[in-house]
């Protein structure tokens, strides 16, 4: 009798890997995919309009930019917002009322994918994000929503300076931007 046989039908050192190993090299593998893009999501992501404006003589219109995070105690996430603020005047933008600097933005906001959502923003949720709202009146606010975001918002704000300022046709604008976290946005889907 020979082993002949048996030797050669006993494979050996010949293994064939089961589901479980393939099943830790995906995941071995996919780690750090998935790692970039966990990164990339959890990143500050604020929306920054670079609406074009004539510059006054000191040669800026923009003279405040802030970017900042708000959250609430009993909501998911954060809303990154961006704000900028500057001066009009008469003279230099030729806007001569506040309906002729809302017609500007509003122009250039629709021209860029933005949809124009009312004016105030009472019960809108945005109180918070957009402080001046507080002290201005309903229709000096204007309200826009990103046409392809969900839950990206714009607000356009603009009064007229005080008249002990010694600046007559002049306007305060502010234009801020809230764009919501993926987790807030998640809260939204689950309410």
């Amino acid at each position: 009798m020979s082993n002949t046989g048996h030797v050669a039908k006993a494979n050996l050192g010949v293994h064939k890997p089961g589901w479980r190993a393939w099943w830790l090299l995906s995941l071995w593998l996919s780690t750090p995919p998935i790692a970039i893009v966990m990164a990339f999501q959890l990143q500050p992501a604020h929306v920054v309009l670079d609406i074009p404006v004539t510059p006054n003589p000191v040669g800026y219109f923009w003279w405040e930019e802030q970017s900042s995070q708000l959250s609430y105690a009993d909501s998911w996430g954060v809303l990154y917002l961006h704000r900028k603020v500057g001066t009009a005047y008469a003279e230099d933008q030729d806007w001569h009322t506040a309906e002729a600097v809302f017609a500007h933005f509003n122009s250039w906001l629709t021209a860029n994918g933005w949809v124009y959502a009312g004016i105030g923003i009472e019960n809108t949720g945005m109180e918070a994000a957009v402080p001046e709202s507080r002290l201005l009146k309903p229709e000096q606010i204007r309200r826009y929503r990103r046409g392809s975001d969900r839950g990206i918002q714009a607000t356009v704000m603009v009064w007229p300076r005080g008249a002990g300022s010694g600046f007559h046709n002049s306007f305060n604008v502010v234009v801020t931007t809230q764009r919501p976290s993926w987790a807030q946005l998640l809260q939204k889907d689950l309410d």
